[in-house]
């Protein structure tokens, strides 16, 4: 079979090969221009050894993610059971919840205390000398595995307010509360919680801290932000925020007040992005999104699709939690007219509340993102799993 040295040596190969595969085709071009047949051969057998080893590289770096909710790392027993469990599952990533509601699973302001951050541990957290971060990251490396911080953004309680210590922001920052239309501040039964306003430049301010906080103190992999969105389109209706809005924009209808609020929550995106990066270069910014980027704009005011394209995020993992696989082609194939499949993690539902879904109906799903050109997938979650008994069924390749 003859190899055509010139195909390595194309303008677009390398361009789509990155930075390791550059260095490569350098070292071949000035070998090929030896003098002797047997070095020529030589180095073309050294060019389709290297293309295979390329392609099966990439085959193999696709993200497989796995989220853990805050409850499972509240202890070092607990860390220790998860990743003993975890052993040869072949994940390459783990989501960590640092962030509840408005809480730590980590120690805020551990070494560097440049960045200003208040809350306080997770109520389930006992041990004070814990640090539920610091020890999986620590246990992460010895796998393998890189650590993502997952990072509920502007959700800043639960149901249950009596789990909130005194201090908390719900409590020290009332004024910071999105309202409806009615202008009635959101309430902590609505939803998933009560959420700030991303409208209001001090709650930017604040949880921008918070995060920064984190990236600076924590030897992390990827930042992963979670409800980086308004609960609602018909949220946002903050005195402080409406304020904020009047000083920004001349002409003001419902139009231009819609396009506002979601450039508030695309303008944070992009804050975090600069200012995470200024600390730490290679990290890697993601965000959980729904899946149909129409639905997220209009009801939600999250605008992922232009975030990627304008590189605010390097990835966004789809929630993409339905049981039917019909449904997920469906989603898949109208996501790929984006162009974007090479930034798209696809999240698949990994739990169970009734007995209709199990490690079957996962693998089925898994194999349909496999057969696609997506970045990866991701299961929500450990704890499902774990609940389950899925992880010896499971085959995460």
């Amino acid at each position: 079979m003859k190899v055509h040295h010139k195909l390595f040596c194309h303008p677009e190969f390398i361009e789509g090969c990155g930075f390791i595969k550059r260095i490569v085709y350098t070292s071949i071009h000035l070998d090929y221009n030896r003098d002797t047949q047997h070095d020529k051969k030589i180095v073309v057998k050294s060019i389709v050894l290297l293309v295979f080893i390329i392609l099966f590289s990439n085959l193999n770096a696709s993200i497989r993610a796995l989220w853990v909710p805050i409850w499972e790392i509240t202890s070092a027993e607990k860390v220790d059971a998860m990743m003993d469990e975890l052993k040869g599952k072949n994940l390459n990533q783990l989501l960590i919840q640092v962030r509840y509601r408005g809480d730590a699973a980590y120690s805020p302001n551990l070494q560097d205390s440049t960045f200003a951050n208040p809350e306080k541990r997770y109520h389930a957290i006992s041990d004070s000398l814990f640090d539920p971060l610091e020890y999986i990251i620590f246990k992460a490396k010895m796998q393998n595995l890189e650590v993502h911080a997952w990072f509920p953004t502007f959700v800043i309680t639960g149901h249950d307010l009596t789990r909130l210590d005194s201090t908390h922001v719900y409590f020290s920052h009332p004024e910071w509360v999105t309202s409806d239309f009615s202008k009635q501040p959101m309430k902590p039964q609505d939803d998933v919680g009560s959420f700030l306003d991303p409208g209001i430049p001090a709650v930017q301010d604040y949880t921008l801290n918070v995060i920064l906080d984190i990236v600076s103190n924590y030897d992390i992999d990827g930042f992963h932000f979670d409800y980086i969105r308004y609960p609602e389109s018909h949220f946002g209706f903050n005195e402080l925020a409406m304020e904020a809005f009047q000083k920004e924009v001349k002409f003001q209808d419902a139009e231009s007040w819609q396009n506002w609020k979601i450039d508030q929550v695309s303008r944070f995106v992009k804050r975090v992005n600069v200012e995470a990066k200024k600390i730490k270069p290679e990290l890697q910014i993601t965000a959980a999104v729904f899946p149909d980027p129409d639905n997220a704009l209009e009801r939600y005011l999250q605008n992922w699709s232009q975030w990627l394209e304008e590189g605010a995020l390097d990835k966004v993992y789809l929630m993409a939690y339905t049981k039917s696989n019909e449904k997920l082609e469906e989603n898949l194939t109208f996501l790929e007219n984006y162009n974007l499949s090479d930034k798209i993690v696809v999240g698949l539902r990994a739990w169970n509340s009734i007995d209709d879904y199990s490690a079957r109906d996962i693998n089925e799903k898994l194999q349909i993102v496999k057969s696609r050109s997506f970045a990866g997938i991701a299961l929500f979650s450990y704890s499902g799993l774990k609940q389950k008994k899925m992880f010896k069924k499971l085959k995460i390749n």
